[in-house]
């Protein structure tokens, strides 16, 4: 196909300028676009910590900040799925179209899992998370051994190893005491335990016996964060 020779000059001339307004045209319709929002709990108050993801597209590693905000690159102009984890909350997950307008979205979550109150012999109280909550004893240079089990010894000098969601209770502070039929090597700290199916009984700590301080160690609900307590500063435990 051939031009007349006069129009050749203005046809080539309009090539640039449409190129020009294609690249405009890609610019201004975004990829991705930067959604925040606030997850909150039933009451409406932040959760902090809590991780907020679609796909391979994530928040902040470390979670929400203290005031429950974050932020997410998403799709544009299409439904993605949204999901929040959270160590206290079952993970909730809903559906959401972002745009260059529709670039908020709050979440809440409703369904907090089990919580346990620590009572301490000072007067403070904190709510852990039962599912991260543990017993455990301190190996210098090493860290933390934890189990879901405490390792005791009841009275008779038998082994006593109750789950954490067989226990209603215990009840301390817990003392140093000599009792060789739960320790021949020296004082071991003892506390009283009430489970659910209602016995009660004084019991020892087994790893006490061999010089370590005894522990009882979760996440607090309200702030994330791990918290690490002696028994020898625990007033009372009550489990859910």
């Amino acid at each position: 196909m051939s031009f007349p020779r006069l129009l050749l000059p203005m046809l080539i001339a309009t090539l640039p300028l449409s190129a020009q307004v294609r690249e405009r045209a890609v610019q201004k319709t975004p990829t991705t676009v930067t959604v925040t929002g606030v997850v909150r709990d039933a009451s409406g108050a932040p959760i902090a910590g809590a991780i907020v993801h679609s796909g391979t597209y994530h928040s902040n590693p470390n979670g929400t900040v203290a005031d429950g905000k974050y932020s997410l690159d998403l799709p544009a102009g299409r439904p993605v799925l949204v999901s929040v984890d959270d160590f206290a909350y079952d993970s909730v997950t809903v559906t959401f179209t972002p745009t260059k307008t529709a670039n908020s979205l709050d979440i809440q979550m409703t369904a907090p899992r089990p919580a346990l109150t620590v009572k301490l012999s000072n007067g403070d109280t904190h709510v852990l998370d039962l599912g991260t909550s543990q017993f455990g004893y301190y190996v210098p240079l090493s860290g933390y051994v934890r189990f879901d089990n405490a390792n005791l010894c009841k009275p008779d000098g038998s082994a006593f190893a109750p789950s954490k969601n067989d226990i209603a209770r215990i009840v301390g502070p817990a003392t140093s005491v000599n009792f060789s039929a739960c320790c021949t090597r020296g004082p071991v700290m003892t506390a009283t335990v009430v489970m659910k199916s209602g016995d009660q009984s004084p019991v020892y700590f087994n790893d006490s016996c061999f010089g370590s301080e005894v522990d009882f160690i979760g996440r607090e609900r309200s702030t994330g964060q791990w918290m690490y307590f002696n028994f020898a500063n625990i007033a009372e435990i009550d489990f859910p």
